[in-house]
């Protein structure tokens, strides 16, 4: 069998997925700042769907790869953070600008620390738990119904806080009930970043201190 070279990884079916991802992700921009909702909408939302597809194909295909899974968190962080900013700009509230500003930060350290503690520490990939891991985060990556369906309300509420500033009135009676039943999602799901941070921290700082104390040795 003809070895793989790294231009191979690149041609990937999951990670074909995850540029159209990026250029899903790029028009939703672009619907953004050109107040295009309905581009917006539809491009961020098949965006996030495609994230499950990546997944999917990566694995049916065995075709999982430390490049796909950076590039998609990447595109995870990127898309969010671009989409907070924007709704900081659209409501125009002091208050809630700040509070997007905390919930970037926090998603984007809580992750990264995540994936550093995860891989300095022999794992594969993030999101692989062992049994000392918090059971709040084995239960958030092991099971991928539950994975989908806090990703999917967080940015389903992020989503509906931008389109509910363009709709028309006589559809924020059904926006608005989605609004509020997505809202404790998007709580816990950032919750569980805050476990996320805490916990890659004391790994890190763990590794530290096994590492110093040998040194004293």
């Amino acid at each position: 069998m003809a070895q793989l070279s790294y231009h191979d990884v690149f041609w990937f079916v999951p990670n074909l997925i995850g540029y159209s991802r990026v250029v899903l992700a790029a028009m939703a921009v672009f619907g953004m700042y050109y107040e295009h909702p309905c581009l917006t909408f539809v491009s961020y939302a098949l965006s996030e769907l495609l994230d499950v597809a990546d997944g999917y194909y990566a694995r049916k295909l065995n075709q999982c790869s430390k490049f796909g899974e950076v590039l998609d968190m990447v595109t995870d962080r990127c898309t969010t953070t671009v989409l907070l900013t924007y709704l900081a700009q659209l409501y125009g509230s002091r208050v809630l600008a700040l509070i997007f500003c905390l919930i970037i930060s926090l998603d984007i350290s809580s992750h990264y620390m995540q994936m550093y503690s995860q891989l300095i520490t022999g794992k594969t990939n993030h999101k692989q738990m062992d049994q000392n891991a918090h059971w709040i985060l084995k239960a958030y990556y092991t099971d991928r119904k539950v994975l989908f369906a806090f990703c999917f309300g967080n940015e389903a509420f992020f989503l509906l806080l931008y389109l509910n500033k363009y709709l028309p009135y006589y559809a924020l009676y059904l926006s608005v009930p989605l609004t509020l039943a997505a809202f404790p999602i998007s709580l816990i799901k950032n919750a569980i970043n805050v476990v996320q941070l805490y916990e890659s921290a004391s790994d890190l700082a763990r590794l530290d201190a096994a590492e110093i104390n040998k040194t004293k040795k």
